[in-house]
């Protein structure tokens, strides 16, 4: 039997899921002639943001991952030097034996790991290519019945400022 409390926790989290598991797209259908320039407007000013802020971007985003790799290889040698301590403290080892013992250990567990994962990987990427392809479909299928359902003249306007940013893009460039 479940408790009482237990009971009502699975009802929120259950009532959670269903409010966060897929959050609805907005709907253009009902939108009106100023949203729909505000959101075309948001759009074209991201794009000449990052037009204009590229390098600095580019900068920001490879010292990210200039970072990252530091860290990771800080955490790789504080694994290594803790196995290398371990191993000369409990087998008497000195510094070299106990370093071929963990790069002895890496080779043989990265082998091991390439000997299962290549079989798989064709069926991993025709998993990756299927789901791809299908979430790329639901969103054509989207955008399309949004533009089916549109009015003739609401189009009109989304296409005049569409075309109008691109204009404007353009002449920047």
């Amino acid at each position: 039997m479940i408790s009482l409390k237990t009971h009502a926790l699975l009802n929120q989290f259950q009532r959670f899921i269903k409010k966060a598991h897929f959050v609805k797209q907005y709907d253009k259908r009902d939108e009106s002639d100023r949203k729909m320039l505000q959101r075309v407007g948001r759009k074209f000013g991201v794009l000449f943001f990052v037009i204009l802020m590229f390098d600095t971007l580019l900068d920001w985003f490879l010292g990210i991952i200039d970072i990252a790799i530091h860290l990771i290889h800080l955490i790789i040698e504080l694994i290594e030097y803790s196995f290398l301590i371990l191993l000369a403290q409990l087998f008497n080892f000195d510094q070299q034996q106990s370093e071929m013992i963990i790069v002895n250990a890496t080779i043989i567990i990265a082998l091991s790991l390439a000997y299962r994962l290549i079989p798989a990987l064709p069926g991993l990427t025709l998993r990756v290519k299927q789901y791809l392809l299908s979430a790329w479909l639901r969103y054509i299928k989207r955008k399309s019945s949004c533009w089916q359902t549109m009015s003739l003249s609401h189009k009109i306007k989304c296409f005049s400022a569409y075309s109008c940013g691109a204009i404007c893009l353009l002449f920047f460039l």
